[in-house]
């Protein structure tokens, strides 16, 4: 079809006309024809008007700014509703079927444009996970490393995330909500064991629950 579309041109542009779903787009007649719907965008670069001639190669070029304006949109739409990491956002496109080469230039594109700030990324992702999940670094960094933030700004991102944090306190606080299901095991060693595991889970580094392991089991007889 798309063929037979450009073997019909060179044509001159009859009509350009608001489309009636969607005020953003533009409907596009060459010889009293439909072409093709563009955005607003897309029209403006291209400075299309009526009267103007639209060969195959321009069409083609059209197509292809269609293409990136549409995953550029797609992009826009997920990073108002929360920060990504650029792997996470070529992740979700891909799996759309978007072409990858487009997708990357789009993301350097948003990257350059300081939509996409991985450092600002992790430091939001690790305070947030620290503060309200009561993750461990080890786990944070873990995620992280799975979005595709490389190992300093990670590190950098929990180490600030961190500063200042009483991890007695954590602790206390975490093993003190599972205080019941810890008191079921009568076998101390077995009661140790869970408390270590939980907060391994958690992510915590085992020498950092160590130094604070008898303390807790104190706490819990208490």
């Amino acid at each position: 079809m798309d063929e037979e579309i450009e073997h019909d041109l060179p044509g001159v542009i009859t009509s350009i006309s608001v489309q009636k779903n969607n005020k953003e787009r533009y409907s596009i007649f060459v010889d009293d024809e439909f072409l093709l719907g563009i955005s607003e965008q897309t029209l403006l670069d291209f400075n299309l008007a009526k009267g103007d001639t639209i060969t195959p190669a321009l069409l083609r070029k059209m197509r292809r700014e269609e293409g990136r304006f549409e995953i550029k949109s797609y992009f826009m739409k997920l990073l108002g509703r929360r920060d990504h990491a650029r792997k996470e956002l070529f992740n979700k496109a891909v799996r759309k079927e978007y072409p990858r080469e487009v997708i990357n230039n789009v993301l350097d594109e948003l990257q350059e444009k300081g939509y996409l700030n991985e450092a600002g990324f992790a430091e939001k992702f690790a305070e947030d996970k620290s503060r309200l999940n009561k993750w461990g670094p080890a786990k944070i960094k873990a995620h992280l490393y799975k979005k595709g933030i490389s190992k300093s700004i990670a590190e950098k991102s929990i180490k600030k995330a961190f500063e200042g944090e009483d991890l007695k306190e954590t602790f206390l606080n975490l093993v003190l909500k599972r205080k019941r299901r810890f008191l079921r095991e009568d076998n101390l060693y077995k009661r140790k064991k869970k408390v270590f595991d939980h907060l391994a889970r958690k992510g915590y580094r085992p020498s950092s629950i160590y130094d604070h392991l008898d303390e807790l089991m104190q706490a819990i007889e208490q």
